[in-house]
């Protein structure tokens, strides 16, 4: 007597589930991760560009036509409302310039903890080194009040604390204004690319300095309306400035092109 022997349910159940594991481990090596985001966007790079400006708190376009510029929402981690910002960079072969506009929806000479009221740090990474607040790294400041603008330098890495370069035996080398314009705050400001001041950074065509901007929001003598960031509030995000040869330019300073700091 032939007897045919068929397979049972459960090995047929077994089948499916082999076939299901196979196809779930094809399917794993088969999707590629996404790549790890990060705060500071390839993009972030300003110039190289040439030009000069007025320094007299107006952005006006016919003297930044020629600067690299990115408009970007600044980062905040307060309850206050994301500001917009736009960022022009330039270099005149002497100096360095960089205006600025922002929707603030107020111009405060004063505000709390900023005797300046509203305020611009731009924090520098002198050597590129990809993180912010080593020791003597370039610090430079434009307020809406008194004392306008700031050439100072990092004095404390371990809080970010910032002093005046003339404190220090140093100069106070560059300018800076600021004004309510329309709807916007803008602010201008210039700092010589290589000074001769051993608290200054000294660049040169070609070079790439990384950098950090901060806006102070104070509303009134006893409001701090908190801090925004571009590219982000890490110590490690930062942007780039590249350094235009841009030597045909005259703005009255005389570049050191062999001193290196």
């Amino acid at each position: 007597m032939n007897t045919q022997f068929m397979p049972g349910p459960s090995i047929t159940l077994t089948t499916r589930i082999l076939l299901v594991i196979t196809a779930l481990i094809a399917l794993l090596f088969t999707i590629q991760p996404a790549p790890a985001s990060s705060s500071t966007s390839a993009g972030d790079a300003f110039g190289p560009a040439c030009g000069m400006a007025t320094i007299d708190g107006r952005v006006d376009i016919p003297e930044w036509h020629g600067a690299s510029s990115e408009t970007f929402q600044m980062i905040t981690v307060s309850t206050a409302d994301p500001l917009t910002a736009t960022l022009y960079v330039m270099n005149s072969g002497s100096y360095l310039y960089l205006g600025i506009t922002i929707n603030d929806d107020e111009f405060s000479e004063q505000g709390k903890w900023l005797p300046g009221g509203d305020t611009f740090r731009i924090d520098f990474d002198n050597d590129h080194s990809g993180s912010l607040f080593a020791l003597w790294d370039d610090v430079l400041g434009v307020s809406a009040g008194w004392p306008y603008f700031e050439d100072s330098h990092i004095v404390t890495t371990s809080s970010a604390s910032s002093d005046a370069d003339i404190k220090y035996g140093g100069r106070p080398n560059g300018d800076g204004a600021s004004s309510r314009v329309g709807r916007l705050n803008h602010y201008e400001l210039k700092h010589p690319l290589c000074s001769g001041d051993e608290l200054d950074f000294c660049l040169h065509p070609g070079d790439l300095v990384g950098f950090r901007l901060e806006y102070l929001d104070g509303e009134g003598p006893d409001v701090f309306n908190g801090s925004h960031f571009f590219p982000d509030r890490e110590d490690t995000s930062i942007a780039d400035i590249v350094i235009a040869p841009c030597s045909n330019i005259s703005d009255n300073y005389v570049l050191l092109p062999f001193i290196n700091r």
